[in-house]
This record gives structure tokens, C-alpha cells and sequence, in this order.
């Protein structure tokens, strides 16, 4: 599956978790989403942590939210699932 748009919108600074900001916890998330045949997030499942739970669980809330694909097809043309992989940099922003 190929995503639509900018993979970078899906998670951004403004959905940093309050207590991880607070905490100034950063670090990276990988993930891989399963995408259905209507080029919708369908699953979320982290494949290598961020150490931080609550960062972890905000990409896969927001990717699931925000994600959209080009609609994957099979060998006759046909609308089929697909999935993707990828991740999300969790940095305190600057004030």
C-alpha cells in the first residue's frame, strides 16, 4: 500500500502526549498498519518501541486516524488489502 499525502502529517507535534511533554520523553516509534481494501488503516501494531508507552500509543492512534492509501489492487485489478510500514519521530518541540 502506498500512502496519500505526507506520512509526516499523521503524528505531529501537537499530539505529543501531555505527560511524555512533561516528562520531556522523545524517541522513535515503528510501526506497521494493515490496510483494508477501502485504503483505511484496518490495524496498528508497534514493531520496535519508543521506550515510552504513551508515545507508542499515540502513533498508532494517530496514524490509525489520519493514514489514508491509494487503494492496492491484485493481479486482476481488483481493490485488495495491504499494509505499510513505517515510523514516527517523537521530538519535544521548541517553545
Amino acid at each position: 500500500a502506498s500512502p496519500k499525502g505526507n506520512p509526516g502529517s499523521w503524528a505531529t507535534t501537537n499530539d505529543y502526549p501531555t505527560r511524555a511533554l512533561r516528562e520531556e520523553r522523545a524517541g522513535v516509534t515503528s510501526f506497521r498498519v494493515s490496510v483494508g481494501a477501502d485504503g483505511r488503516v484496518a490495524s496498528c501494531q508497534i514493531t520496535s518501541s519508543s521506550g515510552s508507552p504513551d508515545l507508542d500509543e499515540a502513533t498508532c492512534e494517530n496514524v490509525s486516524r489520519r493514514a489514508r492509501f491509494n487503494l492496492a489492487t491484485d493481479g486482476e485489478g481488483q481493490p485488495t488489502s495491504g499494509s505499510y510500514n513505517g515510523r514516527v519521530r517523537w521530538v519535544i518541540p521548541e517553545d
